[in-house]
């Protein structure tokens, strides 16, 4: 019986731990940073308190989705933490603002101090801090007065950071305004560069490019829908490894010779190309701008190059289909004419 006690007890204390956190950065939520900070006042009577807001922050969620808008306030939380000591409390109180109070008697002048302290602190961070793009605050804060609560303290705070807001807009509508990233340091340039590095292909480059399936049928269409405009030859390759009855390789063999065969395809073709593993031991290959025959002769390589690599009495063979990519059509038109016959090859 006791000991179903402690285990209720140690329950309801993980309850009441997950009654006060806010979900997403796991700081305070509002409730639990009233509740404390009142406690704290009700002891001490003294106090400082920072209402901090995150600058043009809808534009982040509309512009890079709010799962990137979640990754930027867990970031800010967690730099936020680093700029507090140990007994002040820091949480969040709404969807982008946050509350730093801190149990001590200060004046207007260590207030304002801060506040640019921690302003500085976030526009002096690279832009790749936050994936997104530079991101700056609004910090402004109040000291405790006689007789205050939570609520004295974040009103005159919250008001100030609105009027701090207000007149920076204006501010940049007198020096024209360029968008919602036109933000301090904040500038189109910096986006386009974040831009960039996100869309580049990071690492080797060489060879063709390897992508899993379901990314290789968006490819796949949008080949389709190029081929109603231009004309251009793509084709795709079916490529099979089997023994010698037609079935798969056995499995304490098919690794191995599916690995040999991707590094095979990869390396035979050229960067522009597209490949996929579509089965447990097939390949599919996109080849653009090529010709009918040099298609052919692009799958006879791959298929020379795996027979050099296995041994002569291997029971194993390559097997490989080649078949020309249609755009989506009318059934009477045809413009690939009389090459719609796929082109087999084995070993």
């Amino acid at each position: 019986m006791k000991k179903v006690l402690l285990l209720l007890k140690e329950e309801n204390r993980r309850l009441n731990q997950l009654a006060e956190k806010d979900w997403l950065t796991g700081l305070y939520n509002r409730m639990a940073m009233e509740h404390k900070v009142n406690e704290v006042l009700d002891s001490r009577q003294r106090g400082v308190m920072f209402v901090i807001d995150v600058d043009n922050f809808k534009a982040i969620n509309d512009r890079y989705g709010h799962i990137a808008g979640d990754t930027v306030l867990k970031g800010i939380a967690d730099m936020l933490g680093t700029l507090t000591l140990r007994n002040d409390l820091l949480g969040r109180v709404g969807g982008d603002e946050f509350v730093i109070f801190m149990p001590i008697s200060q004046g207007p002048d260590f207030i304002k101090s801060r506040c640019r302290q921690i302003e500085q602190r976030f526009i002096s961070l690279p832009p790749s801090r936050f994936a997104v793009s530079r991101i700056s605050l609004t910090v402004c804060g109040s000291c405790y007065q006689p007789g205050d609560r939570y609520k004295d303290l974040f009103d005159r705070a919250d008001q100030r950071l609105l009027q701090e807001k207000s007149g920076r807009r204006k501010q940049k509508g007198t020096a024209g305004n360029h968008g919602p990233y036109t933000d301090r340091d904040c500038s189109l340039k910096v986006d386009m560069a974040q831009l960039s590095r996100e869309l580049s292909e990071p690492g080797d480059t060489e060879g063709a490019y390897c992508q899993d399936y379901e990314s290789f049928i968006n490819i796949y269409r949008l080949m389709e829908r190029r081929l109603k405009r231009i004309q251009s030859d793509i084709f795709s390759i079916l490529i099979t490894v089997t023994d010698h009855e037609g079935d798969f390789p056995v499995l304490s063999e098919r690794g191995t010779l599916v690995e040999m065969l991707y590094q095979i395809i990869r390396h035979s073709m050229r960067s522009g190309d597209v490949f996929t593993r579509y089965s447990s031991c097939q390949f599919l290959v996109m080849v653009c701008d090529a010709a009918p025959p040099d298609t052919v002769s692009i799958a006879r390589r791959i298929q020379k190059k795996f027979n050099q690599h296995i041994s002569q009495d291997s029971k194993y063979e390559l097997w490989y289909d080649i078949y020309p990519l249609k755009p989506a059509l009318s059934a009477d038109k045809d413009i690939y004419g009389n090459i719609r016959t796929p082109e087999s090859g084995r070993r």
